[in-house]
C-alpha cells in the first residue's frame, strides 16, 4: 500500500548534564539523543515528541520549517510524561502558534506532576540549569477514542500501560504502517529502567512492546535512538532483550555497581551509559 503521507525524524545531539554527585567508572555526563518524528500530508503535518531544552526547541523549529516550508504544523502529539519529550514545547509553539499539543488523558495527568514547580526545579532545572522553560497548561487531552487526524488520515494514540514510565502510549499511523513508540522502544541506547525496579513492571514494559509487535509495523521509531540507526521492528525485540538482561543481572548483583558492570559487559557499545547508571542506582 502506498500513501501520500511522509515521515521524517529529527534526532538531537548528546547534551551536557550536571550530575548531583560525581559519576563513577568514567561515565560521561551527557543526556541521551532524543527523536522527534514529523508526519506530513499535502498541506498539514503532525509532530511527535518535541525534545527538552529551549535551544533544542528552536533547532527543531528551524528543521521543521526546512522540511515542510509550505505546510502547516497542525498537531503536536506527546507519547508520555517525561520532560525530555515535551519541555521544549513552549519554544516550539512560539514558532508554530497554530499548532495544538495533545496527549491521552493519562499522559496529561502525569505531565502535570512533572511540570509542577517543585518537581521541575528539584529534578530538571538542577540537571539543566538555565536551559528549560516550564510548560503549563499547553497540552490538551484527546477524546476517549484517542484518535486525531492529519487531513483525512487516522492517527491513533495507543495506550500501552507501563513502558519506561507509567501510562505510556505510542502513535500508530496505519497508512504508513508506522509506530512512533516514544520511550517504550529504544534504538541502540541504554534504557531507563529506573522506574521498573520489579519483575512485574519489567514484564508490563515487555507487554507494551509486544502490543507494538502485534501490529507488524514496517517502521518503529524509538524515542531515544542512535543517530543514523535504522528504525526497524528489530528494535522492539532488542528492547525486550535488554529488559530481560537487566532483570537477570540484577538478580545476581549485590549493588548498583555490580549491576552496572554486568550490563556494560553485556552491552558495551550502547550509547549513553549515564542512563544505565542512574537506573542501577534507583534499583538498589
Amino acid at each position: 500500500m502506498t500513501s501520500i503521507l511522509r515521515a521524517d525524524t529529527h534526532v538531537t545531539e548528546l547534551i551536557p548534564y550536571l550530575p548531583a554527585k560525581p559519576l563513577p567508572f568514567g561515565i560521561p555526563a551527557t543526556w541521551s539523543h532524543m527523536a522527534s518524528t514529523l508526519i506530513s500530508g499535502d498541506k498539514e503535518a503532525v509532530l511527535v515528541d518535541p525534545p527538552l531544552t529551549i535551544k533544542q526547541g528552536s533547532e527543531l523549529a528551524a528543521w521543521i520549517k526546512h522540511i515542510i516550508p509550505d505546510k502547516t504544523l497542525k498537531t503536536v502529539f506527546i507519547t508520555h510524561c517525561h520532560g525530555d519529550h515535551y519541555f521544549a514545547l513552549p519554544e516550539l509553539l512560539r514558532h508554530f502558534p497554530q499548532a495544538q499539543a495533545v496527549a491521552t488523558a493519562g499522559v496529561v495527568k502525569h505531565m502535570d506532576s512533572q511540570a509542577e514547580a517543585e518537581t521541575f526545579s528539584a529534578f530538571w532545572q538542577q540537571y539543566f540549569p538555565d536551559q528549560l522553560e516550564r510548560p503549563v497548561g499547553l497540552v490538551h487531552a484527546l477524546g476517549k477514542d484517542n484518535k486525531f487526524y492529519l487531513e483525512d488520515h487516522e492517527m491513533l494514540a495507543v495506550e500501552a500501560g507501563h513502558g519506561d514510565t507509567d501510562d505510556s502510549t505510542f502513535l500508530y499511523v496505519p497508512d504508513l504502517s508506522l509506530v512512533v513508540a516514544g520511550d517504550i522502544c529504544y534504538n541502540d541506547m541504554h534504557q531507563w529502567l529506573a522506574e521498573s525496579p520489579t519483575e512485574e513492571l519489567r514484564n508490563s514494559w515487555i507487554a507494551a512492546l509486544e502490543k507494538i509487535a502485534a501490529l507488524k509495523p514496517a517502521t518503529v521509531v524509538a524515542g531515544h535512538k542512535r543517530p543514523g540507526a535504522v528504525d526497524g521492528i528489530n528494535n522492539v525485540y532488542a528492547t525486550i532483550a535488554y529488559i530481560r538482561a537487566f532483570g537477570e543481572i540484577k538478580g545476581k548483583s549485590k549493588n548498583a555497581e555490580d549491576l552496572y558492570q554486568g550490563m556494560m559487559e553485556r552491552y558495551p557499545h550502547r550509547v549513553n551509559p549515564l542512563i544505565l547508571w542512574t537506573a542501577c542506582e534507583w534499583n538498589f
